[in-house]
């Protein structure tokens, strides 16, 4: 017969090789779409995905952020929506044909590449914050290793 009876033992739940996995996970999903932003699928242009992407990151770390990270990183994330939503690098054109309605898009080159550099800055600011705290693969001191 097994007692089931712990007495006050407690048992420690760690969730660090999950956080690990979305981290990773993440980060996976940042690196495909970066191969081509500006590919576009289901609706969505690749550029639109990294970025949720990267606020998916900043999600996972920002507990850990002081305040003053926080404010800085929100600033970049709501400036980067500004630009999706006042200067797109694409914006919708609609096209009345025999079929119905067909959507194509005009690309903006400079709203484009404006929005990138904003957007590598936050993806560079989240993984700095994300390693300065802990959240990424720790860093041995030794001499000889990089």
């Amino acid at each position: 017969m097994v007692d089931y009876n712990f007495q006050g033992r407690e048992s420690e739940w760690n969730e660090a090789t999950f956080k690990s996995k979305r981290l990773h996970d993440i980060q996976e999903l940042i690196n495909f779409f970066k191969m081509n932003p500006l590919c576009f699928i289901e609706n969505r242009f690749n550029y639109e995905l990294w970025l949720k992407n990267v606020e998916a990151l900043y999600g996972e770390g920002q507990s850990k952020y002081s305040e003053k990270e926080k404010k800085e990183c929100l600033k970049i994330k709501e400036l980067l929506n500004k630009m999706l939503k006042f200067m797109p690098p694409h914006i919708p054109t609609y096209t009345q044909t025999i079929d119905g309605q067909k959507q194509s898009h005009l690309f903006n080159e400079n709203n484009y590449n404006n929005f990138i550099d904003h957007l590598y800055e936050f993806e560079m600011k989240v993984k700095d914050l994300n390693d300065a705290h802990g959240l990424t693969t720790k860093n041995k001191q030794y001499s000889g290793l990089f």
